[in-house]
């Protein structure tokens, strides 16, 4: 508080001073280098309050309560945005393979987990279609690893 206090009482008595000695002025040489003083030592003025009266800047601690669980819910979601938008993808590729191999199915989907290294595991794809031994393999061949169950 003192330090704006300061500020602004040297702010007002250097206002006041540029501007009757701006109405004194006799010429224009004389005009700038008035300028050019009055502003070093309005700006020196200025400067001086400012560490005179000491500069407490204090960050406020966002580190924990209700921040931290405010953003850990925020990187939940996120995550969780991320994967149904993989999984989503991934069906989506899954059925272009199949319509592709002219395979029908009525429903596929993927249940993929994502690594702290953001690496994608998709552990299974379920098929929900007439020619599970077919779709079977065509996706096991595409997707190595990945477990294929039939949706009843």
């Amino acid at each position: 508080m003192e330090f704006m206090k300061g500020i602004i009482v040297t702010a007002c008595v250097l206002s006041i001073a540029i501007t009757i000695a701006g109405n004194i002025k006799s010429g224009e040489k004389f005009s700038r280098q008035l300028n050019l003083i009055f502003s070093l030592v309005f700006t020196s003025g200025i400067i001086t309050a400012a560490v005179k009266t000491g500069i407490d800047f204090e960050l406020p601690d966002y580190s924990g309560g209700d921040y931290s669980q405010e953003y850990s819910e925020i990187e939940s979601n996120a995550q969780l945005a991320v994967k149904s938008e993989i999984e989503v993808r991934i069906n989506e590729i899954i059925g272009d393979l199949l319509d592709k191999t002219n395979i029908s199915y009525e429903k596929v989907s993927a249940d993929i987990n994502i690594a702290e290294d953001g690496s994608i595991d998709i552990n299974r794809i379920y098929y929900k279609g007439d020619d599970f031994e077919r779709a079977g393999r065509i996706i096991e061949e595409n997707f190595r690893g990945a477990e294929v169950n039939m949706i009843e």
